[in-house]
Parts: C-alpha cells; sequence; structure tokens
C-alpha cells in the first residue's frame, strides 16, 4: 500500500464503521431488568456534546466502563498501537528512538483522554422521557461534605451535575453527615419543577455495610451535630417514619443485611463507580434473585463524587403532576412507594454498554466497545464524526504539501 493508501485507509475504514453502524443502529438506553428498549425514553445530546461528538462519544464509552474492563481496554490499544507499528514497518529495520518517541506520544494522548474523562467540563448526554408524570431521580450521591469527593464537587456543582444529565431529582447521600443535603434544601425551587431538586439522604459508614438512608436532617438537632454525626437517632430521637433504607455495591452480598431485621427497602443493581460497574456486571443474576427473593426494588445510583460526565443509569417513577409539588412532596412520594410497592415502584433505564462478566467478554472489549459506539449513536453525531475525520485528511493532505511548496 503507498502513502496515499495508508492516508485513506483509516477515513474509508470509520466512515464504513458509521454506515455499518447505522444500519444495525439500536437504542442508547434500555431497561436495567430486561435489557429491552424503553419506550418514550431518550438520550439527549445538547449541541456542544454533538458538536464535539468524536471526543463526546468516546468518552463517555471509556465511563461506562469496569476497572477490569478498562484494563482490557488499555492492553488492546497497546496491543493494536504495535501492530500498526509492526505493518507500517513492513520489515524495514526500526529506529528505537523514533518508535520509542512514537510510543510516547501515543501513551500521553491515551493518558489524556483517561484525565480528561475524569475531570474535563463537557456537556452531558442526558434523559427525557416523553411522559411529563414521570419523575427521573437518583438515590446516591455526594458532595465535597464527604471525605472522598473531589473538592470542587460542592453543593451546587452536584445539583448542575444532576441538571446536565437529565435527572430531576437527586438525593445527596453523604458519609456520615447531612451538611450537603440540608444546604442543597436549602436552594431548591419552591415547586419541583422549576428546576434540579436535591433531598436529604446519608450513606452510613462501612460497619454499616454501605447502606444508604433516604431521610432529612433532624432540624431540631443542636448546633453542630450535622458536622459530626447526624442521623437522627442519634440524638435519642424516635423517627415518625422509619427511612427507606437501600444496599449500594460494592460490596460483599453474603454480608447485606437481608429480611426483616435489615429493614432494607431497595438494593442497587447499578452503580456509576468502575467497581460497582464490575459488580453489576458479575453479579446481576445474583442482585436480581435478591431482590425478587426478598422483595427489594431495584434502583440505580450514580455514587458520583464529583469525576466524570457520564451518567450510567437513572431511575424512574409515575408520579402525578410532580412538578407542580413541592420537593419534600416529592420526596415523600418517592420514598413512600419504594417502601409499600418496592419493584413496582422504579423502573431503571441504563446506558447500553458492552458486558465485561465473562473472560470472552472482557477479551473483546476493544471491538465490543467500538460496535456498541457505532450503534447507538445519533444521525448528528454520525454527520459530526465525518465531518471531523475527512477535515483532519484535509489537514493532514493540505499541511505538508505547503511545507514542501
Amino acid at each position: 500500500m503507498n502513502g496515499l493508501g495508508r492516508r485513506y485507509a483509516w477515513p474509508i475504514a470509520i466512515t464504513a464503521l458509521l454506515i455499518v453502524g447505522w444500519a444495525a443502529a439500536a437504542p442508547p438506553v434500555r431497561d436495567a431488568v430486561s435489557r429491552l428498549p424503553v419506550t418514550g425514553a431518550h438520550l439527549v445530546r445538547p449541541l456542544g456534546y454533538i458538536a464535539i461528538a468524536p471526543l463526546s462519544d468516546t468518552l463517555d464509552a471509556m465511563s461506562l466502563l469496569s476497572v477490569p474492563q478498562l484494563i482490557a481496554f488499555t492492553v488492546s490499544l497497546i496491543l493494536a498501537f504495535a501492530a500498526w507499528r509492526l505493518i507500517r514497518l513492513r520489515g524495514a529495520k526500526a529506529d528505537r528512538w523514533c518508535e520509542f518517541c512514537a510510543a510516547l506520544r501515543a501513551f500521553l494522548v491515551y493518558a489524556l483522554l483517561v484525565i480528561f474523562a475524569a475531570v474535563l467540563p463537557r456537556p452531558m448526554a442526558a434523559l427525557r422521557m416523553d411522559d411529563e408524570n414521570l419523575v427521573i431521580f437518583d438515590i446516591h450521591s455526594h458532595t465535597n461534605y464527604s471525605h472522598d469527593a473531589r473538592a470542587t464537587f460542592t453543593v451546587e456543582a452536584n445539583r448542575a451535575w444532576h441538571r446536565d444529565a437529565g435527572f430531576d431529582v437527586a438525593y445527596i447521600t453523604d458519609h456520615r453527615c447531612f451538611d450537603g443535603a440540608a444546604e442543597g434544601e436549602r436552594g431548591n425551587p419552591k415547586r419541583a419543577g422549576d428546576g434540579t431538586v436535591l433531598l436529604s439522604g446519608i450513606e452510613l459508614p462501612p460497619d454499616q455495610i454501605h447502606v444508604i438512608e433516604l431521610e432529612p436532617p433532624d432540624a431540631a438537632a443542636p448546633d453542630g451535630l450535622l458536622e459530626r454525626w447526624c442521623v437522627r437517632a442519634k440524638a435519642g430521637r424516635p423517627l415518625s417514619t422509619p427511612p427507606v433504607r437501600i444496599q449500594t455495591i460494592p460490596e460483599d452480598l453474603n454480608r447485606i443485611p437481608l429480611g426483616p431485621a435489615g429493614g432494607l427497602g431497595a438494593i442497587e443493581l447499578v452503580d456509576g463507580a468502575p467497581r460497582g460497574i464490575a459488580q453489576a456486571q458479575r453479579d446481576r443474576r445474583t442482585l436480581l434473585s435478591i431482590s425478587a427473593m426478598h422483595r427489594l426494588a431495584v434502583v440505580a445510583g450514580s455514587n458520583n463524587h464529583g469525576w466524570g460526565r457520564t451518567a450510567v443509569a437513572w431511575n424512574v417513577m409515575h408520579v402525578h403532576q410532580w412538578r407542580l409539588q413541592s420537593p419534600d412532596s416529592v420526596g415523600a412520594q418517592i420514598e413512600m412507594r419504594i417502601r409499600a410497592e418496592r419493584a413496582q415502584a422504579v423502573q431503571v433505564v441504563e446506558r447500553r454498554s458492552p458486558d465485561g462478566a465473562t473472560l470472552l467478554g472482557l477479551v473483546l472489549t476493544l471491538p465490543a466497545v467500538i460496535v456498541n459506539l457505532m450503534r447507538t449513536i445519533s444521525p448528528a453525531e454520525r454527520i459530526a464524526w465525518l465531518a471531523w475525520t475527512w477535515a483532519l485528511v484535509l489537514v493532514a493532505t493540505v499541511m505538508p504539501a505547503r511545507r514542501r511548496g
């Protein structure tokens, strides 16, 4: 293959993938339990997201992977790069310094992608539902009041993240304290439909097996209690209504408090942290079995600590005319229905992503990511991909010609 052929090989390959992917297109979101398409659910990408679609889609795809998948993805890229360099040499003697520099450049580009996926401020894909009586909510998120959250992830940054991802309601469940939740509730709109609502919860410490409780802070607690340990029972006052208790992942499923004594109302089927994604893939059948056996609702939690701009899944519940109600009223109905209806109360809508639960799935992570991406992007994103691909070819063609001239 001559130089011209090599130059046009990769844009032609990308164009072909985009066309084939369009022919085999699949919805980008699905029901997390049945894994079937969800009627009336749409993944909306803002104009800024579409304008940089190759970057947006790639960073989202990486953010949807578990830790083992990320490792397999990285190893596959290294092997693909090595194969490409060998093919490019075609038996010629390699210049070690040139090969080292090429490998270093590739490593730096990939490292920047990983860093960008975690910290880059960028437009987000958001879930939208056709039925206006469906409220989209998150039951597990953090702010910088949690010791392990990003220092800049303030309460209002948490609100903005959830707004950009399409959430109407988000529970702040910081570790051991209600400070962030109390601050978030003070900034809520009067009507739930006028902006993203933040409600109150707490994540209990590891000796409580990573259970979160959805409950308001105690307004009668003495000053300073919120900053130390603020579950209302610690102040010696009984709860008028028991909090909704939700088991999160990752966790040792043999240790979770099942049965009436545990008081669980729900269990996470999807968790947005990479380790949570890994357990959700590995133990999916077990989680669904626990839910069915003990009549628990299955829910999704972003488990967001301020890193990344990708929502993995959303909880959806029917609450009649919730937009006209107060935030506290909407929260009370969400909690009441989880407590009373359990599995019938919530539908979990998740982003479609390759499964890495098996060894074969891990080995095929890179091609599976590419296939999934090409099948689930929108027509507008395909146009953006084509535009960027052929624009880069044009730049690569024109610049050497100008230097020679």
